[in-house]
Parts: C-alpha cells; structure tokens; sequence
C-alpha cells in the first residue's frame, strides 16, 4: 500500500489539500479536512470521487488515486 497520499478535495469552505498516511480511513480523512476548514464538526459529511460515496472505514491507498484527483466532500447530515 501506499505510504502517503495526496488529496485535493472541494468542500464547501474552498478546495482543501494535504497528504494522509495510506492507511488513513476515510473517517479519519474527512475530520481532518472538516476541522481544517472549519466546517460544522456535527455535520455529517461524505468523501464522494466522480459521484459516489466512499465508504468510512475504507483505506486511502485502496482508492488507487493520483495526485490530480479531486475529490468532493459532501455535507449529508442537518446542514443540507
């Protein structure tokens, strides 16, 4: 698996970028972006590439993703 990984993502608060452990799950990624951009921490929020949701426990270096890839993080939970 891959050590680091890269991520641009679009969120609502502008385009966030930073690199994760490989290992990282999907959970721990979207926290680190959310309390980044200082996004409603209660919310809940998806990690969606080309429209579909990543599952939460998934591990980044499974996702197979360059660092050209950008992601959406979507807002699902009372905010919406």
């Amino acid at each position: 698996m891959a050590d680091k990984v890269t991520l641009k993502v679009a969120t609502p608060a502008g385009i966030y970028e930073g690199t994760f452990d490989g290992n990282a799950k999907v959970h721990d990624v979207i926290a680190a972006i959310v309390k980044a951009k200082g996004l409603a921490e209660g919310d809940e929020f998806e990690l969606v590439p080309v429209c579909k949701a990543l599952a939460p426990d998934r591990e980044l270096a499974t996702l197979h993703v360059d660092d050209i890839t950008v992601f959406d993080l979507i807002a699902t939970g009372s905010g919406v």
